[in-house]
């Protein structure tokens, strides 16, 4: 176990607002030596740890540091479980553990952050205003207290998208303001600083990264464009289209990996406007198959596997699911069997082809996954 002494006889020296001369003369010895203790060139003699603990007022193995690791040692241990219950989508036990997290530790604000990811990872028609309410406060605290970029941008991005769930608007934009543009992230510079290096590998797999990052982006703001022109459908089937041709360019082999879960939806809104607005079955079964095909593809990719679309090149981009995270328990499969069944929120959607064959066969394969 390492032995922090240096860090922690600085910080509480300057808690304390003691020099290094007061404690040497509490100890009887040269203030060089404390200096020495200090740099990290050496370390108290272990007769001495009780006398220095006692003058801080703190254990001794606060004084070496040992409480922190074992702090951080039970906090990495929340995060290896927190990081599965994510991935499986068990939100609510993800919640208590974060919730017990911060019981344990109150004042340790990276645990209060993963508090308030989890809650706001909940489904949205699941959180109450009191949730709501939760989440600010802990967005807000977070922005007070810490000093860690990520917290602070994780904060920052999720008080922004639950402040006009209470109608406060103006904060909301005021947050955003303040947030880094879109040219200066962390990413974007590393990206300049990997190619410049000729760090080709490393640059690579973060520009293969980044590539999927705006893919998304774009995607986001395309359905944004639909919200702004709502009711115009003919709209949506051209963004909606236009949003599969992107992902169609990037992944041209035709495997789309973890990016099916969002391709599926695109293809099950198609569907549904080419069924209640143009009553065009072969398109709409066209586009039910797809999502079908997307939600079953997707249930059943590998922990890691790797993409070989163009872009990626000839060694291809890795990809570990390990990393990925949902809300639900479910399969994706099921989810829009719900749909399709008639027991999911669209449940009238599809019901004038419920008797037609090929719809049937879609079932049934929904159903076998």
């Amino acid at each position: 176990m390492d032995i922090i002494i240096d860090k922690q006889l600085r910080e509480l020296r300057a808690k304390r607002g003691n020099t290094q001369e007061d404690l040497a003369s509490f100890l009887n010895i040269s203030y060089q030596a404390v200096s020495k203790w200090e740099r990290g060139e050496s370390i108290p003699d272990t007769v001495l740890l009780p006398r220095i603990a006692a003058y801080y007022g703190v254990t001794v193995d606060d004084l070496l540091g040992v409480g922190e690791i074992r702090i951080k040692e039970i906090i990495d241990s929340y995060k290896e479980k927190g990081k599965e219950l994510y991935r499986i989508g068990k939100i609510d036990e993800l919640i208590a553990i974060w919730r017990k997290a911060c019981e344990e530790f109150p004042n340790n604000l990276e645990c209060q952050g993963e508090l308030m990811d989890a809650l706001h990872f909940w489904f949205s028609n699941e959180k109450t205003d009191e949730t709501i309410d939760e989440i600010i406060a802990i967005g807000e605290r977070i922005l007070k207290e810490s000093t860690d970029n990520y917290l602070r941008d994780r904060a920052t991005q999720i008080l922004v998208l639950n402040l006009p769930g209470r109608g406060r608007f103006n904060e909301a934009r005021e947050y955003a303001k303040n947030a880094s543009d879109v040219y200066i992230t962390s990413n974007v510079l590393l990206s300049h600083i990997n190619c410049s290096e000729d760090k080709a590998d490393e640059g690579k797999r973060l520009s293969f990264s980044n590539i999927t990052t705006y893919l998304e982006l774009i995607s986001k703001e395309l359905y944004y464009l639909c919200c702004y022109d709502r009711g115009n459908y003919e709209r949506y089937i051209s963004l909606h289209e236009l949003y599969l041709k992107l992902y169609d360019l990037i992944f041209d082999d035709g495997f789309y990996g973890f990016y099916n879960v969002y391709i599926k939806d695109r293809h099950y809104w198609l569907a549904k406007l080419y069924t209640n607005i143009r009553d065009d079955e072969i398109k709409a079964r066209e586009h039910l198959e797809a999502a079908a095909k997307c939600a079953i593809d997707f249930d059943n990719l590998p922990d890691q596997f790797v993409h070989k679309a163009t872009v990626f090149g000839e060694s291809g981009w890795e990809y570990n699911m390990d990393n990925t995270s949902r809300n639900h328990t479910k399969s994706w499969a099921q989810i829009l069997l719900n749909e399709f069944d008639g027991s999911g929120l669209m449940d009238s959607a599809f019901d004038c082809w419920r008797d037609k064959d090929w719809f049937k066969e879609i079932v049934e394969r929904l159903e076998k996954g």
